[in-house]
């Protein structure tokens, strides 16, 4: 039985998830689960949690519908939530709790294996495994459902991928209910909660009961200690949640009693509750709390920090702030008294309050700055100050002479580790946001030469004008296929160090070319092989002509895509530099897992999944590509860019000859050893070529050995 209830349901009711779709072939779409209510309950009071089942950590929650009556045999109600493009993770595992009314878990599944919950409603609970799933193989428009025939969730079976039928019966499902039971309304929660307080002053209350319910204006009454019977007004009476209110003015010290009277109270088939409540509460002033930082970006001894930085300060509760409560002094750039502020008292997720700031300059490489908020000039509310000045030090990236200082080139296995290293600690950037995002690094990164209100995309070699954000002509091109590792922008491997917005991999590209690519990897792709030619345009020197394979068109076809000549090199650098990029475990200052990406020739590897490790390809072709066409003046150009954001560098594009099938098959080492920082400031900035590289790349595409770290 796959249904583990932890919370009791009336007889002959039951809610369970009855249809389920999350992994299609080529880009997953049409993402949705169904949950069905046998007695017809508002399943508004329920929610989705979606897990990660590598760490069993939740990534998403959402609220269902009420959802909708159909007739299956029998009547019952069905709601579908739907997500977006990979909005569903399809690791081996990953799952989803029902859960409500509350926090209540009615089910905790999965798919690819069981697993126990770490956060979340679900916390200390083992999944049970479907017995069926999905895969890479599953056709768009198919769906996991429920089949057979019974009037509870044990009656059905799961049946492997079939024809979706999302808000209507299930393919051979038949319900055979009794009579509607109707099961008596009830209090479910109350503002305030039973046994808790409010503030002097207050004057809205409300009641949430199990289901709608008609209250006449008797059906509630307050009482208090000192004011006595407090007049209520019902501001609705056919609802599942009541708003009150009352013109009484409650003071400090009062405590006060909310009655709910079951004989003012019916659902829609007459039904009273069982019993009256009482809602005991207190009238209580808050303690006044002083304002305080709670973190800021960069944080405290941050090294490494981008030149074109923003910093971010989040208070832990609303506060008066303006440019002089915030002054940044530098080593070398000097005093910033006045910074500009992006965004004023952003409200954040916890409730407090935060600000973005701005330079308005580029910070000087390798010299430290001293963010200090002035206690004095941030306020809350009672006018209470800071107890302290809030003091963040930190450390800009310094030039690129002095960026591969501690890398050691003595071994692939040495140099593997301190490039990760290296690279590892970058400042990250939302994906979209009103502030600096990916959108705005991209706009300059992959701006046109030629025209600088465009950009130039990656495939097509197009010169698009300059958006934003939303849909346009071109969007953002994750190099490496975000399915491929990381497929949520949230969640353990995702915010706030989501490789998903790593712009070193990240390439503007035209909308319709990104999606002919789909997630397929990197290789060659003749026409005999059934591959179709996407050409290109003529700009910046490069580009045009059909007909000719390769010429200078990309093709794709057979789950693979060719990118063409001029920049078949850029894509295969980004790749490499995610495989050094992400190696796995947890990031040293934030404590955020992050995926471990590998590339192979082996294509069997190359699946969709959330888990580690994650595999890309084809490392042979690759590593050719990267011979074939090297660094440019534009890319080391965007290399700039990037890292004057991010603080990292693409080392492949720096040090092409670090780039050999020893480094990409060779292991962590149990001991890394980095290179003497003293000796390396005074090496030239090209470090000579180790002896054990190669610069003719090895492997073939779709066979050969996959990399040892498997």
């Amino acid at each position: 039985m796959l249904l583990g209830l932890a919370v009791a349901l009336p007889a002959g009711a039951e809610v369970f998830v009855n249809e389920l779709h999350y992994d299609n072939a080529g880009t997953d779409a049409g993402e949705a689960v169904e949950v069905l209510a046998t007695a017809g309950e508002d399943l508004s009071q329920n929610s989705l949690v979606l897990y990660n089942g590598s760490g069993g950590v939740r990534y998403d929650t959402d609220v269902l519908p009420a959802g909708s009556a159909v007739s299956c045999g029998s009547e019952v109600r069905v709601a579908v939530l739907s997500y977006p493009a990979n909005g569903i993770q399809n690791g081996n595992p990953d799952g989803l709790a029902l859960v409500g009314p509350g926090d209540a878990v009615i089910q905790f599944l999965s798919y690819g294996g069981a697993f126990t919950a770490t956060d979340g409603p679900a916390a200390g609970l083992t999944s049970t495994n479907l017995p069926v799933a999905e895969s890479s193989a599953t056709l768009a428009g198919q769906s996991l459902q429920l089949g057979g025939t019974g009037a509870a969730y044990a009656d059905f079976s799961w049946n492997a991928p079939a024809s979706d039928t999302f808000g209507d019966c299930n393919t051979g499902q038949s319900f055979t209910l009794g009579p509607p039971v109707n099961v008596a309304p009830s209090v479910q929660s109350s503002v305030p909660a039973a046994g808790g307080s409010v503030t002097p002053g207050t004057q809205a209350f409300s009641v949430t009961f199990s289901e709608t319910v008609t209250a006449q204006a008797s059906a509630f009454a307050m009482s208090c200690s000192q004011a006595g019977t407090v007049p209520l007004s019902l501001a609705a009476n056919n609802a599942r949640t009541m708003a009150l209110s009352t013109t009484a003015v409650l003071a400090n010290g009062d405590s006060c009693t909310l009655r709910v009277l079951a004989a003012g109270i019916t659902d829609s088939e007459g039904l009273r509750p069982v019993q009256d409540e009482a809602i005991a509460f207190a009238v209580a002033a808050a303690p006044n709390v002083r304002p305080s930082v709670v973190s800021s970006t960069p944080a405290r001894n941050a090294a490494g920090v981008a030149p074109a930085t923003d910093l971010r300060i989040v208070f832990s509760e609303m506060v008066s702030a303006d440019s002089g409560s915030f002054v940044l002094q530098c080593s070398e750039s000097g005093l910033f008294p006045s910074l500009f502020m992006y965004k004023v008292l952003e409200t954040t997720a916890e409730g407090g309050r935060a600000v973005t700031l701005s330079p308005r300059t580029l910070l000087a490489e390798g010299e430290t700055c001293t963010l200090t908020v002035l206690a004095g000039r941030v306020t809350d509310r009672d006018n209470e100050a800071m107890a302290a000045d809030h003091v963040v030090v930190f450390t800009i990236a310094g030039p690129v002479g002095e960026y591969y200082r501690q890398v050691n080139t003595s071994s692939p296995d040495q140099l593997r580790c301190s490039l990760h290293a290296t690279i590892r600690g970058h400042t990250v950037y939302p994906y979209t946001a009103a502030t600096t995002d990916t959108w705005d690094i991209l706009n300059i990164a992959d701006e046109d030469p030629a025209n600088p209100a465009n950009i130039l995309d990656v495939y097509r070699n197009a010169s698009y004008t300059k958006i934003a954000g939303g849909t346009g002509a071109y969007n953002r091109e994750h190099t490496w296929p975000k399915s491929l590792g990381f497929s949520s922008e949230t969640g353990n491997l995702g915010l706030p160090n989501a490789p998903h917005t790593d712009t070193h991999m990240l390439h503007a590209s035209d909308t319709g070319y990104n999606s002919e690519r789909s997630n397929s990897p990197y290789g060659n792709c003749p026409p005999a092989n059934g591959c179709a030619e996407l050409v290109t345009q003529v700009n910046n020197g490069a580009g045009g002509g059909s007909g000719v394979y390769p010429g200078n068109s990309n093709w794709v076809g057979g789950d693979t895509f060719q990118t063409w000549n001029g920049r078949k090199g850029n894509v295969a650098r980004a790749v490499l530099y995610m495989a050094i990029r992400y190696e796995g475990g947890t990031h040293p200052a934030t404590g955020q897992n992050e995926p471990d990406l590998e590339l192979t020739d082996n294509r069997a590897l190359i699946v969709a999944t959330s888990s580690s490790p994650a595999y890309m390809g084809f490392l042979g072709t690759l590593l050719e590509w990267h011979q074939a066409d090297p660094p440019d003046a534009q890319e080391r150009e965007r290399n700039e860019v990037i890292f004057s954001f991010q603080g990292n560098r693409n080392p492949f594009i720096d040090h092409p000859e670090w780039a050999t099938p020893a480094l990409f098959t060779s292991s962590q080492p149990q001991n890394c050893q980095l290179a003497n920082q003293a000796a390396a400031r005074s090496a030239p900035e090209r470090m000579p070529q180790p002896a054990w590289s190669s610069n003719r790349p090895g492997g073939q595409q779709g066979s050969g050995p996959s990399p040892a770290r498997q």
